[in-house]
């Protein structure tokens, strides 16, 4: 009889990879792990592997992206006035509940290194970082139209404020050992009100 292909199996293979290579990350960093590793705790064989990624920077490139992804869906959610507040708040906590498990920060830390040095994945990123300011530039458009903030800064301005405030909140959550959630999500919270002044 014949076998059928399980057409879910590529995805699924893609999946534990990168989670084999987020654990490797975490513990040893992205320069000091090695492919070998990542096959180890994959339990694939390397020629598996590469079927799915050229390259160690591949695979961080493809981490990196994933995350900007699941950001980018948590801000097409982002709308309307008080609604875009709580909605900022809702995703400043699913951004530091990511990060909070041991090493998660330094992974994302690693990531924006690598980024540095790396041309292709700052192109990358870059790309989705635009995509995520365009869509919160839209929803804070939306809000000001319908008058209901008044923000300090023009909308992409504003927008790119509260992002880099999310990220950098997030890293110096890890460089401090914070583990209280609710508290950054309040100071987060905070943020959003003094860049977009909702109306009283």
């Amino acid at each position: 009889m014949a076998r059928h292909a399980d057409p879910a199996l590529p995805e699924r293979r893609r999946s534990q990879i990168l989670e084999a290579a987020r654990e490797c990350f975490r513990e040893r960093g992205f320069r000091l792990s090695t492919i070998e590793e990542i096959c180890a705790e994959a339990r694939i064989s390397p020629g598996a592997l590469y079927r799915y990624f050229d390259s160690k920077a591949d695979i961080i490139a493809a981490i990196a992206l994933d995350a900007r992804a699941e950001a980018e869906a948590m801000l097409e959610r982002v709308n309307g006035s008080e609604g875009l507040i709580e909605g900022l708040a809702e995703l400043a906590r699913a951004f530091f509940e990511t990060f909070d498990g041991d090493g998660d920060a330094a992974l994302l830390a690693d990531i924006w290194a690598e980024a540095a040095r790396d041309p292709l994945l700052a192109k990358a990123l870059l790309i989705r970082d635009q995509i995520a300011v365009g869509r919160l530039a839209a929803a804070i458009e939306r809000a000001q139209r319908a008058g209901s903030i008044y923000p300090a800064l023009p909308a992409t301005e504003a927008a790119e404020a509260l992002i880099a405030g999310l990220e950098g909140m997030a890293l110096r959550r890890a460089l401090r050992r914070e583990n209280e959630t609710s508290e950054a999500v309040r100071r987060y919270r905070s943020l959003a009100l003094h860049i977009l002044k909702p109306k009283r």
